[in-house]
């Protein structure tokens, strides 16, 4: 569901930073290609970090503040029409824990029965809905770098000074795959981590930023007896 919507936006930075090149001596003043060369060796060092932005889906405005790792592990919330979901993913097993709001929006029809089974315990969330994907650094920017050049929209077109948070960038512009217009935000001092990054059109847009670049994540499963695996009531 939603985890799926902030990897797609992930995959969009995959995709601009594509390119490869060479030369240059002020970073901010060398060709496009070779400031994302830069940003991807860069993020692909990283063990984890912090995103927060905002997406758009199917019309739905989501909410997204997660810290990821390399490890596969994760912790944070999701925010979807007022609902907040709390998520924590750990040793391959993911788990949230919603407020009443979330259950309204999410399943209107079953929400009244799921709260008073779960009141404010913890749901298994099962295998295959995308958070696996969604908590894990390496398979998120696993895909940068790895096939430069093969389409002329892989690399970003152009390069101009900006900042992000006052900290100083560089702005690339550049078409996915599909040619819709993908915007990524780099660190002008070194290491040269993607700030930020923002796909404008297409059925996921949506505006990423990132930060914490390689803190200590301390992700703990919450304690077995208060856990509710849903797909095992009801019979």
């Amino acid at each position: 569901m939603t985890t799926t919507r902030t990897a797609g936006v992930l995959a969009a930075a995959v995709v601009l930073l594509a390119g490869c090149g060479g030369g240059g001596n002020d970073f901010a003043d060398q060709p496009p290609k070779d400031i994302a060369k830069a940003a991807a060796a860069d993020m692909k060092d990283l063990k984890s970090l912090r995103m927060q932005g905002d997406l758009t889906t199917s019309g739905q405005k989501i909410g997204v503040d997660m810290q990821i790792t390399t490890s596969g592990d994760c912790q944070g919330s999701i925010t979807v029409t007022g609902g907040t979901a709390q998520i924590v993913s750990s040793g391959g097993q993911a788990y949230m824990k919603p407020d009443k709001s979330f259950w309204e929006s999410q399943a209107p029809g079953q929400a009244a029965q799921i709260e008073a089974v779960v009141g404010d315990k913890w749901v298994v969330i099962p295998s295959g809905s995308g958070l696996d994907s969604a908590c894990d650094l390496t398979k998120m920017l696993d895909g940068i770098g790895s096939n430069p050049g093969s389409n002329p929209s892989d690399a970003p077109t152009a390069a101009t000074a900006d900042s992000v948070a006052g900290q100083d960038a560089v702005k690339l512009s550049g078409k996915d795959n599909s040619g819709k217009p993908v915007v990524a935000w780099v660190a002008t001092d070194d290491p040269h981590y993607i700030l930020k990054l923002q796909v404008t059109q297409g059925s996921e847009p949506g505006i990423i930023t990132f930060s914490d670049f390689d803190k200590t994540v301390t992700v703990q499963a919450p304690p077995s007896d208060q856990v509710i695996d849903l797909s095992k009531l009801g019979g």
